[in-house]
């Protein structure tokens, strides 16, 4: 009889927040069930007593909650969370246990590392979606704490059997700081392809609340400084000169809301609309509302590391025609076919390069199949978690 596969999850997640990294923890355990593996995963108790579970048959052990409290709270609780983690080991006894890291989860690899000096057979795979020191440091913190972040993903990485990373640039990286390369595997991230998908246009704007007779043109994500929304904002004009049938969506919140309302302001509301947080469950609705999807991030820190975006693989999966940046790891975008790339932080290109998609249904409408046809080939969970288990099996 085969011995059941398992794999222990552990996250830096609360499954209370509809935010990036539960949707991308979520479908990773989905799918990582559908290839047949026992999931069980450690998160953080949700802060919020509602919240969605994240599949039939996965497990899910509740730790203590340091994403909330004063900063001695904190400490004390991400201490608290060693005991769940090692018994939840024991007990589960996986044959992966799988991070995506944090700063907090280099201390819980450095702990379940310690388990190979028992009779445990077992491999970890630590996920690497940026260089977390050069995010921090754009986001304005100390330089020692960037070092000290710095230090703690090099040593994870060092410490870990494989390193999954998503981008080239972050394999780069590694490899500069003397990482073994045959432990180094670019795997790119993925979309829910049977959720995510095109749905009529006219249909999908009604949804939301928006006059279905404009041309709306979408971002959605986090605000935050990298992703180049200000770049949009400066475009707006130009865009608007030429064509008032446009209308702007911008979806999501972060750190950089303040700034772009303050941008927008002289426009009316209903020329750019600021949607806010919206659930995870209204998402197709809302990609699907955009005429073109726009990526405008900035060269700072992306073209060094590299990127592989969700919301591109978002966009595609819903068969919507993409306006990008052109930095490293979307050349997939122009080679393609599923969209315009365009020089980083160039308002004046990226008006032309959505003027241009304005102007030409036939064309949006070949890279929206494009798009769908290359989710479904390459991006789905499903796809991404079989080449993460290649990497053990």
């Amino acid at each position: 009889m085969m011995m059941e596969k398992r794999i222990l999850m552990i996250g830096h997640v609360d499954l209370s927040k509809d935010d990036a990294p539960k949707v991308h923890f979520s479908n990773l355990a989905r799918a990582f069930r559908e290839h047949g593996l026992n999931v069980s995963c450690i998160l953080y108790t949700p802060k919020e007593k509602e919240f969605e579970s994240i599949g039939k048959n996965i497990t899910i052990r509740f730790s203590p909650n340091p994403l909330f409290g004063n900063v001695l709270i904190r400490a004390i609780k991400y201490i608290l969370v060693i005991p769940f983690i090692i018994w939840e080991f024991l007990r589960f006894k996986p044959q992966i246990v799988y991070f995506r890291f944090s700063p907090p989860v280099s201390l819980y690899l450095f702990i379940i590392m310690g388990f190979k000096a028992l009779p445990f057979t077992f491999k970890v795979i630590i996920e690497f979606n940026d260089w977390v020191g050069d995010q921090r440091a754009i986001q304005g913190e100390s330089q020692f704490k960037v070092l000290i972040i710095k230090f703690l993903q090099v040593m994870a990485a060092r410490f870990t059997d494989y390193i999954r990373v998503v981008s080239e640039g972050i394999k780069d990286k590694l490899l500069n700081y003397r990482v073994v390369r045959e432990k180094i595997e670019v795997i790119g991230n993925g979309t829910e392809v049977d959720f995510l998908m095109p749905m009529n246009k006219e249909e999908a704007k009604k949804l939301i609340g928006v006059n279905p007779n404009y041309f709306y043109v979408g971002f959605i994500g986090n605000f935050a400084i990298w992703q180049g929304l200000s770049y949009l904002t400066l475009a707006i004009p130009f865009i608007l000169k030429e064509n008032k049938k446009i209308r702007f969506l911008f979806v999501g919140d972060g750190p950089e809301m303040s700034k772009i309302k303050k941008e927008i302001s002289p426009y009316k509301k209903e020329d750019i609309i600021l949607t806010g947080q919206v659930s995870y469950k209204k998402i197709n609705n809302y990609i699907n509302a955009f005429d073109i999807g726009v990526a405008p991030f900035i060269k700072r820190r992306n073209d060094e590391i590299g990127l592989s975006p969700l919301k591109i693989r978002d966009y595609a999966a819903c068969g919507v025609p993409i306006v990008s940046s052109r930095i490293r790891g979307l050349e997939m975008i122009e080679e393609e076919g599923i969209g315009i790339l365009i020089p980083p932080e160039d308002p004046n290109s990226l008006a032309s390069a959505i003027l241009l998609l304005s102007k030409d249904e036939k064309l949006r409408e070949r890279m929206g199949k494009r798009g769908r046809k290359l989710s479904e080939e390459q991006f789905s969970w499903k796809i991404v978690t079989k080449r993460i288990l290649e990497l053990v099996f």
